[in-house]
């Protein structure tokens, strides 16, 4: 391999490129030369754990064998052939996810491929308005289903709809002009927005959870003959935030009564996340609609899916689709795609994965016993969410919590100070709202590893709670 001047990289990567995240001022590159199993690995050979599994992506962890020799066979078969044509690999793909991983259910009808999770979302969208000639989308408050234009639309993240932000909040901040709302677009309350003093959920005289009831009457409001579909995540992905678990089956019910689509957005949840190979098997229900992507190909290459049901399929059989994606379908990302799910079911991956969500509980139940700075926890597999608190008044650091915007300062958000102090034992840990930690990693985490990233965690709670970087 030839000798890389990262210096130059360097170089290059800042003169170069556009930013996310930060402004060209307070960019500094943060060169990986390669990466393996659970870990980043840089010029000098630092090994970084990455407990965020990239963007809880990697399920199948970084360059797995069997995966990337499928890749290089590809690659001498196939340059370009795109989805209009047939090929074994996307034909395969389609067959292994709707017979071999969801044959013992009766919904899924067919696949459509594209190349990422937003498209995805803009795909199943589509189809949801097309079937049922309806313009209504009900989203949720503080979802996120993307970045581009009908995906944004339903992200429902202030900091996460692709606006711009100066490097405080006093200086310059904008969305994107007419893009981030959308008469066609319902925000419904989050699913834990109606709490009582000890943060339960409250409900109606019928068990009903207020959040669904609320939802219900907006859509009778608005008409039920005009909206298409609800759109949610099971686990609220960058939102940071686990539903009761009334919540999914309630949510199905009534769209169910009501004669609306449901759109089950498993981009970050799907394959193996949860320890199911889908969230909503966690809940006994079935949605009309799933989104896929990151676990799909674990990553390995751009993928991403929509799953449609068995009616909705048949209707689209029917017509002519006007619907294009230059890479969809794309033979080698396919590849990558079918082996990445072979691989999963012949090492039962999704088994290892709840397995190991059972093992981070324990250990976070021993944190949450020596931190006064955890309030709940919650997840299942390999996602898990944290909130954290002033170990004192017992409420969050930053009131605005899931609504703040990346012109705060990062040096008062407690979940970028635990990044930083991680960092000195060697691990990648954090998360992506101000008061709440995100935890990942590949399905087949090892034991060593998952103490190590919880080792680093104690080690900057430690130094969150002295609170010695308020002084500073």
């Amino acid at each position: 391999m030839q000798k890389i001047n990262w210096e130059q990289v360097k170089e290059w990567d800042r003169k170069y490129l556009m930013r996310t995240f930060s402004t060209q001022n307070e960019y500094q590159p943060v060169p990986i030369e390669s990466t393996e199993g659970d870990y980043l690995i840089m010029p000098d050979g630092t090994r970084l754990l990455d407990f965020f599994n990239q963007l809880y992506c990697v399920n199948l962890g970084q360059k797995n064998p069997k995966v990337n020799a499928a890749i290089k066979e590809a690659l001498d078969r196939y340059g370009f052939v795109w989805d209009t044509y047939a090929t074994d690999y996307k034909a395969k793909a389609a067959k292994i996810i709707i017979e071999d991983i969801l044959g013992d259910e009766d919904w899924p009808g067919k696949v459509r491929f594209v190349s990422t999770g937003s498209e995805a979302v803009e795909t199943a969208l589509n189809i949801a308005r097309l079937y049922t000639n309806r313009p209504l989308v009900v989203t949720r408050e503080h979802d996120y289903h993307g970045w581009t234009g009908g995906a944004a639309t339903v992200t429902r993240l202030r900091s996460y709809r692709s606006g711009l932000v100066g490097e405080n909040s006093e200086s310059f901040s904008a969305q994107i002009p007419g893009s981030s709302y959308n008469s066609a677009v319902l925000m419904a309350p989050s699913p834990n927005m109606f709490q009582d003093a000890n943060g339960n959920c409250l409900k109606d005289e019928n068990g009903e959870l207020l959040s669904v009831k609320y939802t219900r009457r907006m859509i009778e409001n608005y008409g039920p003959e005009q909206v298409a579909a609800v759109i949610t995540e099971v686990s609220q992905g960058a939102g940071s935030a686990m539903p009761p678990y009334e919540y999914i089956p309630q949510i199905r019910k009534m769209t169910k009564e009501l004669g609306v689509l449901w759109i089950n957005d498993e981009v970050l949840t799907g394959f193996g996340r949860t320890g199911k190979w889908f969230g909503y098997q966690h809940y006994g229900v079935q949605p009309d609609i799933i989104t896929m992507g990151k676990g799909l190909s674990s990553s390995s290459l751009p993928a991403g899916a929509v799953l449609v049901s068995k009616e909705i399929a048949a209707f689209m059989d029917k017509h002519r689709w006007e619907s294009v994606s230059t890479y969809a379908g794309h033979p080698v990302a396919m590849a990558a795609v079918c082996a990445n799910l072979e691989v999963m079911m012949e090492e039962n991956f999704v088994e290892q994965a709840k397995n190991s969500g059972e093992y981070i509980r324990s250990k976070l139940e021993l944190l949450q016993e020596k931190h006064k700075s955890i309030g709940n926890f919650d997840g299942y597999g390999l996602l898990w969410i944290v909130d954290i608190v002033n170990a004192k008044t017992k409420t969050p650091y930053v009131k605005l919590d899931r609504n703040f915007t990346h012109g705060m300062n990062p040096n008062q958000i407690p979940t970028q100070i635990i990044m930083k102090k991680a960092l000195e034992k060697g691990v990648l840990i954090g998360g992506v709202m101000p008061n709440t930690m995100r935890i990942g990693a590949s399905l087949n985490v090892s034991r060593e590893d998952i103490d190590k990233a919880m080792d680093a965690l104690d080690y900057a709670l430690d130094y969150l709670e002295s609170g010695e970087w308020q002084q500073s």
